[in-house]
């Protein structure tokens, strides 16, 4: 299963413990979960 996060809701998931960041840890906790992102999007 591939997931694309907006860059909106990885930071709502960082600073609060709402919806976002539950969802955070339930593909925190997949073990085929891997994280991808590229120069673009860590500068934002």
């Amino acid at each position: 299963m591939r997931v694309v996060l907006d860059t909106n809701v990885v930071l709502s998931a960082l600073l609060w413990r709402g919806t976002p960041y539950r969802l955070l840890i339930a593909i925190r906790h997949r073990d085929e979960a891997r994280l991808f992102s590229s120069p673009a999007l860590l500068e934002e």
